[in-house]
């Protein structure tokens, strides 16, 4: 009995020491992506991973998923809904002024003033994604990467002191990286954050059924992490990956939880994801109602210009987050429309 209990308790340090040193390699190196079944645990290893990330320092986690788990099962973190209606293509919105991200092609992201005030208010966020096509959640995701690349380029740009790991925490990431999805020139740019993000303190961690399903712009540029794969998966890819691995064979059997990351050729298990607190659950944020200010007549405008003093126009660099919003944009990064 003793021997039982001190080689479970054995069993789970070191199990915790190589998912810390998990988490070391995804900050280091940068991205991550899960591949298994459905059924095998892939959401309570997303759920298990971003927990302790949010536990580092200066560390900000950004949740993307289609399916309320996220914000049914996981820590007290706000989540927001992103309808279908907000994000709509851009012909159909041209008379609108609350662009969260205006696109000058196909889509805009509505909303603008009360997804920028949430991503400002809180440190960790879970967007749950109402959208129907693949397209429209794709330029979401990408919308709100862009924010966090820009300030982050602006900051590396600008020479500031405060920096922050932003590790964006993707559910069903075929979702979003499908090769048929991000190879479309409209995501041009998405692909270019992706290849830059790691020099900016911007990580992805990912999951997918299938690893034939996501471009290979994106995955060839992934750790990865697998476990109990299809046999279709493991056939066309898997097989030659692991040719080298001691788990080659071993990983169709593999058990829920139980995952292989390759980059070490080590066996991780996921404890069953629980909360500290069975209180601490996620929490909606509401839209704010606030009154629309009067628009001011002709002479209102004149009466504000003759006695409201010139500002100075030399622009001030105290190394502050708000600073960011008052530097022009560099002209190939998208322009944000605010009221």
């Amino acid at each position: 009995m003793e021997k039982t209990i001190h080689s479970t308790t054995l069993e789970k340090q070191q199990n915790n020491i190589q998912l810390k040193t998990l988490i070391n390699n995804i900050l280091s190196f940068g991205d991550l992506l899960l591949i298994a079944n459905k059924g095998v645990g892939k959401t309570n290893a997303l759920k298990v991973l971003s927990s302790e990330l949010r536990k580092l320092p200066d560390t900000r986690v950004i949740i993307f998923e289609t399916f309320p788990k996220f914000a049914l099962e996981f820590e007290n973190v706000p989540f927001l809904r992103i309808k279908d209606k907000d994000v709509t293509e851009t012909r159909h919105t041209i008379d609108m002024e609350d662009y969260f991200l205006r696109h000058e092609r196909d889509y805009c992201v509505l909303r603008g003033e009360e997804i920028k005030e949430a991503l400002t208010k809180h440190k960790d966020i879970i967007f749950t994604i109402e959208i129907k096509d693949m397209e429209r959640i794709a330029f979401f995701v990408y919308s709100v990467v862009n924010h966090f690349y820009r300030r982050a380029y602006l900051r590396l740009y600008k020479n500031y002191d405060k920096t922050e790991r932003i590790v964006f925490v993707v559910e069903e990431s075929q979702n979003i990286f499908d090769s048929s999805t991000i190879s479309k020139k409209l995501f041009n740019r998405m692909r270019k954050i992706f290849s830059e993000a790691r020099n900016l303190d911007l990580h992805f961690v990912m999951c997918s059924q299938r690893l034939q399903d996501l471009n290979t712009k994106i995955r060839g540029r992934t750790r990865l992490m697998l476990g109990n794969v299809s046999l279709d998966d493991y056939e066309l890819k898997v097989r030659r990956l692991l040719r080298n691995s001691k788990y080659r064979t071993e990983i169709l059997e593999f058990e829920r939880g139980t995952f292989l990351y390759t980059a070490t050729d080590k066996i991780i298990k996921f404890p069953k994801f629980e909360t500290e607190n069975i209180l601490d659950k996620p929490w909606e944020i509401q839209p704010q109602t606030n009154p629309q200010p009067k628009k001011k007549g002709f002479f209102g405008k004149v009466w504000d210009i003759l006695t409201i003093p010139a500002q100075n126009a030399t622009p001030s660099h105290n190394n502050t987050d708000e600073d960011l919003d008052e530097i022009e944009e560099e002209s190939e990064l998208p322009i944000w429309e605010f009221d």
